[in-house]
């Protein structure tokens, strides 16, 4: 750098190379998705309370004919996206999977999507520890 250059800096004139570069302002990281998560026993409780929330269980077909919760939604993971519309946006939704890993995943889409959902902790398998019902198509 110049000397000229180091006057004009001191002084607050940009260098000829500075000239036209502008810093943005910084973007402000946008807010985390809050997934919030329910236990199997306090699900059975709310369930017992006669105010069930809607079950949305987004395993994979073969998954869901095994072993599921009853009055459960069927809805595969991979196709939730494209029918966000055939979803209540007042009614409460607690997601389901296999063990909680894609519930917790699909459950932050919902949120994200303007839905109150919630994601059943340790999933279909910590249901049936819980003692949870569960019914099959075989």
């Amino acid at each position: 750098m110049s000397l000229l250059d180091e006057i004009r800096n001191l002084f607050g004139d940009p260098s000829p190379e500075q000239v036209g570069k502008r810093e943005s302002p910084p973007v402000p990281e946008p807010e985390p998705i809050r997934v919030v998560e329910v236990a199997a026993k306090d699900l059975m409780i709310e369930r017992r309370n006669g105010s069930p929330p809607l079950l949305l269980d987004c395993r994979e077909l073969f998954e869901w004919k095994q072993a599921r919760i009853p009055d459960s939604l069927h809805m595969p993971m991979n196709t939730i996206p494209s029918r966000l519309a055939e979803l209540d946006n007042e009614a409460d939704i607690v997601v389901v999977c296999a063990h909680g890993v894609r519930s917790y995943s699909v459950t932050g889409f919902l949120v994200e999507n303007g839905f109150a959902a919630r994601s059943l902790q340790g999933g279909l398998a910590m249901w049936q520890v819980q003692g949870g019902e569960v019914e099959s198509d075989y």
